[in-house]
């Protein structure tokens, strides 16, 4: 989720001063991002998975689970299917896509588009989900592969074409379809060609990200610099009819200090641990509690959260929230 996309218009001045004191949030949770799974196909340079050493369980997130942290949540009017795993491995992700939607509330996902056949498209289509973003970052077949290790740029094509082909024969709307590309040194001269991608498809969007290097140094380096950043922004405006949206601007401190997350979102690992944001995709690095043994109204003022708040207003940013 983009600042642009949050929901950060209910935060007020006076809800800061009282949080740089108390660290207490009055206003509820209106978002959420769910780890439905941590189960993935690929072995991206960027993505811990890619770790041999990295040890969190390798599951899905269950109905009963994901119904667990609904209940926790009650005042959520949308999620989003995210975390280190691919929401359409977990095999009962659209029953978790009805078990929100019956509730009135937005869904929307993330998606590596590798295991999406005409019948997963068709399915897809039916169940309601408002947006999907696939990730992409290659726009030749040696670039993909070497960032995306496990899939093909041939079969993300055609994965994604499914769902297009399958909205046509549906006469469907939704979902809208979006390319998440994840720009690093390696891959950013290919900007254009990428759009040229998403035109091809029949995209409604492409967004161009940094990736904020939460993993270490061990990952492939990927960081983009000052001179990078200039490059990006100062090309030329793209007139086309796909919306491109660029996001590579490093934060302010006030802006990382006023982050919407703690304001009104909140993510939940599969093991049902609550976190400050999906850059914290490991609740070892920091956890708010657990939707399995509290509610969520008292995790989110509860005094890890709280702790969090008056850190971030006063400055004293976590490493994490330092690289954002």
């Amino acid at each position: 989720m983009t600042a642009s996309d949050s929901p950060s218009d209910q935060a007020r001045p006076d809800l800061f001063a009282e949080a740089a004191v108390t660290g207490i949030n009055p206003l509820p949770v209106r978002a959420m991002q769910i780890e439905t799974s941590s189960i993935c196909n690929f072995r991206c340079n960027s993505c811990v998975l890619s770790l041999p050493e990295y040890d969190r369980p390798a599951k899905h997130m269950s109905l009963a689970e994901f119904t667990k942290v609904l209940d926790a949540f009650p005042t959520v009017e949308k999620i989003e299917l995210q975390g280190i795993g691919e929401v359409f491995l977990n095999p009962e992700v659209f029953d978790l896509i009805r078990a929100a939607t019956d509730r009135g509330i937005r869904v929307q996902t993330f998606s590596n588009a590798s295991v999406i056949d005409r019948e997963m498209a068709f399915k897809i289509v039916e169940s309601g989900i408002e947006i999907i973003n696939f990730s992409m970052d290659g726009a030749d077949e040696e670039t993909f592969r070497k960032l995306r290790k496990g899939g093909t740029l041939a079969r993300y094509k055609r994965c994604l074409n499914n769902i297009v082909q399958a909205k046509r024969s549906l006469g469907s709307e939704t979902p809208k379809l979006g390319m998440m590309c994840v720009l690093a040194k390696n891959n950013m001269h290919q900007v254009p060609k990428m759009v040229a991608i998403a035109e091809e498809l029949g995209v409604q969007s492409i967004m161009f990200t940094k990736l904020n290097l939460m993993a270490g140094d061990k990952l492939l380096p990927l960081a983009l610099d000052e001179e990078d950043t200039r490059a990006l922004t100062s090309m030329p405006a793209y007139k086309g009819r796909v919306e491109v949206i660029t996001s590579v601007t490093p934060w302010t401190l006030e802006q990382r200090s006023h982050c919407y997350w703690p304001q009104s979102m909140t993510y939940v690992t599969v093991e049902g641990d609550v976190t400050p944001c999906c850059n914290y995709l490991d609740s070892r690095e920091m956890k708010m509690g657990n939707v399995y043994e509290k509610s969520g109204g008292e995790i989110w003022n509860d005094e890890p959260y709280r702790e969090f708040r008056k850190r971030l207003l006063a400055g004293d940013l976590p490493t994490m929230c330092q690289n954002c």
